[in-house]
């Protein structure tokens, strides 16, 4: 998990690289699911198309979807955002499991568990601060990549147990190549070779932040792993101001730390009422 959480990270710095030398957003998409193929292809290459076997075809094509429309997005919103900031309104996911949940699923969730969530919220309209701040449209994009990284995340937990990791990253990534490679007709700037070694980045680690969650929730619950995932913000905030020179206001950390507790909590009461129930 710390693996992944790192590699999440140095996913925003490419992306904010990228981007500042003048790259569109779907193209930036299109090179990095591009060398997450190609990262895949010797493993896919020793295990033969066996490793590709699936009865899940339609799960795979729907989490594919939700990721591509999701990452244009967040990169939108991280060409816009300071790191840090991007980051914190992001951790927002997971209150947008416990929703779809409640709302689409018809999960019974406590009146404690919606309070979270609620409160979770209220996090993120202190990062926000709407009538104190410009709203930024950035903003919002960060919170549909949020709703839409849920119901990857949805997809991805069913798939933990039955499904390899590599196998299910090598889907997602060739599933949004194609249409994303269309797009460029539409959207092009040529890479200069700085773009290509960030184009590297980008790509590996946006493939291994994938493998290294899904090995994580092979080996532990969900509520364990939550709290590492804190260190993403402060990965993020690091790189931000060392990189970018970019500096987060002290109601951004206040509205993430709100925002994450809010998320722990949530989940480890899931988890807790999980193990009460295979007992």
């Amino acid at each position: 998990m710390l693996a992944s959480v790192f590699s999440f990270s140095g996913v925003g710095v490419g992306v904010r690289a990228l981007s500042d030398n003048g790259m569109p957003p779907v193209e930036v998409v299109f090179f990095r699911v591009l060398v997450g193929v190609l990262v895949l292809l010797p493993w896919l290459v020793s295990v033969g198309l066996e490793g590709l076997k699936t009865t899940k075809l339609k799960l795979h094509s729907f989490r594919s979807l939700l990721m591509g429309i999701g990452m244009i997005f967040w990169f939108t919103a991280l060409a816009r955002l300071p790191l840090a900031d991007a980051i914190a309104l992001h951790f927002t996911l997971p209150l947008f499991l416990v929703i779809f949940a409640w709302s689409f699923l018809g999960e019974k969730v406590i009146i404690a568990r919606l309070t979270a969530t609620f409160i979770g919220f209220i996090g993120a309209l202190v990062i926000i601060r709407p009538g104190l701040n410009e709203f930024s449209i950035a903003t919002l994009f960060v919170l549909v990549s949020a709703a839409l990284y849920a119901g990857n995340h949805t997809i991805s937990r069913s798939f933990a147990q039955t499904e390899g990791p590599e196998a299910t990253t090598f889907f997602m990534n060739a599933m949004i190549l194609v249409p994303t490679g269309i797009c460029l007709v539409f959207w092009w700037k040529t890479p200069t070779l700085i773009d290509f070694a960030w184009i590297a980045v980008t790509g590996i680690f946006g493939t291994t932040s994938h493998i290294f969650l899904m090995r994580a929730y092979q080996f532990a619950e969900a509520s364990v792993l939550a709290p590492i995932d804190f260190l993403r913000l402060v990965f993020s905030g690091l790189a931000g101001y060392i990189i970018f020179g970019q500096i987060s206001d002290f109601w951004t950390w206040v509205g993430a730390t709100i925002i994450f507790l809010a998320a722990w909590y949530n989940t480890r009461v899931a988890s807790r009422k999980h193990r009460d129930t295979s007992v």
